[in-house]
């Protein structure tokens, strides 16, 4: 779908609980794209057939991955093979892209299990496999499309790795997960950071734009309104969990009960590392202390 002059949205399937990702192809003389979506055949067929129709058969000159989540690179190691594209990513993704037992233990936060998770998870049902890039890209740097540039904006907080694109002569920006087009952003130990989040947002907000264009679901056409939202999201969840708190202290499993009322345990298990991240950030800033009982790690207000 042309979205905007020469900018092509490519919405990719996702399968199970895999959420579907929007691509993006910056068709110029040189086409560029931004994300991979995931490595499995249904979802690499369609961005092969994409960029096909959409470049003329002209083909791909690069892929830039915004984070080294494999809804966002695992669809890269095709590209390289069908259409000999280069891989560009932040210097910070470049250990964990090139090996996925690091991608495992430092994004996911599996210390036993590993080659389980790999052969289940990131392999069997993503279909990922490790990437050499070819571009490693750093703060300001700058990617020719065209007659035009995109700026790389180093917004970490969901991942260390997490960069964003700024078409600056269009005011457009190319946000990856940092800023979605619905829900909130996913911010998880043991690679998740809600104060670093919070200042990539606060960063985000002081530039120029007229339009985001998410990995995760609808353009935004009213950027620093939902800027704010996911700003005033994350500090309300942390005011949330305060306050239950205040009632008695809790662990980490029963805040994350209280908080989301999720039975399902596989979805519990990603939860846990979602309220750790806020409880992390509650206790640098001071709001929150915990001790140990009976081998529980017990939280609450200071």
């Amino acid at each position: 779908m042309l979205l905007k002059d020469f900018i092509y949205l490519i919405e990719l399937p996702g399968k199970m609980f895999l959420p579907n990702i929007n691509v993006y192809l910056i068709n110029c003389e040189e086409p560029v794209l931004i994300d991979a979506g995931y490595g499995f055949q249904e979802s690499t067929e369609k961005l092969l057939h994409e960029i096909k129709r959409i470049t003329e058969s002209r083909g791909l000159e690069k892929v830039v991955v915004t984070h080294a989540h494999p809804d966002h690179f695992a669809g890269a190691a095709v590209l390289k093979r069908e259409l000999n594209v280069s891989v560009a990513a932040h210097k910070l993704a470049v250990p964990v892209l090139s090996d996925l037992k690091k991608l495992t233990i430092n994004y996911y936060g599996f210390k036993d299990n590993v080659s389980s998770f790999i052969k289940l998870f990131l392999q069997g049902l993503c279909k990922a496999e490790p990437i050499n890039v070819d571009i490693v890209l750093d703060e300001n740097d700058e990617i020719k499309v065209g007659e035009y540039s995109l700026r790389v904006i180093h917004t970490p907080g969901h991942t260390p790795c997490h960069i964003s694109l700024y078409l600056e002569e269009k005011e457009v920006l190319f946000s990856g997960d940092v800023v979605v087009g619905e829900g909130t952003t996913w911010i998880g130990l043991p690679c998740g950071d809600v104060a670093v989040y919070i200042d990539s947002l606060e960063k985000l907000l002081k530039m120029d734009l007229k339009l985001i264009l998410p990995a995760h679901g609808p353009v935004i056409y009213n950027p620093k309104k939902r800027i704010k939202e996911l700003i005033r999201r994350k500090l309300s969840r942390e005011e949330e969990i305060v306050k239950l708190l205040q009632e008695k202290p809790r662990t980490v499993e029963e805040l994350a009960l209280a908080l989301y009322n999720e039975q399902d345990r596989y979805r519990l298990l990603w939860l846990l590392n979602v309220v750790k991240a806020y409880l992390k950030d509650l206790e640098r800033k001071g709001k929150i202390v915990y001790r140990w009982e009976e081998g529980r790690k017990i939280y609450s207000v200071k």
